[in-house]
């Protein structure tokens, strides 16, 4: 299915119905995305990404001591603004250095997730969603 692009309406309609009806637009015509990576940590892989049409946020947690923006501790745990502003439903690894597991230590808010981990030695991007 192919939609109309509502650019042409721009003129008509307020800013925030343009970027709506452009988000539903690129939906449809297959653009869904995750999340747009935007930049990558010193060994190239992304480590920043915006977010996507989607209604979730990529986040990389690197492993203890890195440079990412969230890493484990030596307790093996991270504590991640999410920014969804609602509780998230859930997370997926998306991304990983080697084998870990990854687990919630408390009921996710509007807010944060509370994340522990099988080996804080292990790199992983994470969907929360």
């Amino acid at each position: 299915m192919k939609t109309l692009n509502p650019q042409h309406m721009q003129a008509r309609i307020t800013t925030e119905h343009l970027r709506w009806a452009q988000s539903v637009h690129k939906a449809l015509d297959g653009g869904v995305d995750m999340g747009v990576p935007t930049g990558k940590n010193s060994a190239g892989v992304y480590n920043t990404f915006d977010t996507g049409n989607s209604s979730g946020v990529l986040i990389r947690v690197g492993a203890v001591g890195s440079t990412e923006k969230y890493s484990w501790s030596s307790s093996s745990t991270v504590d991640i603004k999410h920014n969804l502003a609602r509780q998230p439903i859930g997370f997926k690894i998306v991304d990983k250095d080697n084998t870990v597991d990854v687990w919630r230590t408390a009921l996710p808010t509007a807010t944060d997730i509370q994340l522990k981990t099988s080996s804080n030695m292990v790199n992983v991007t994470l969907y929360i969603f």
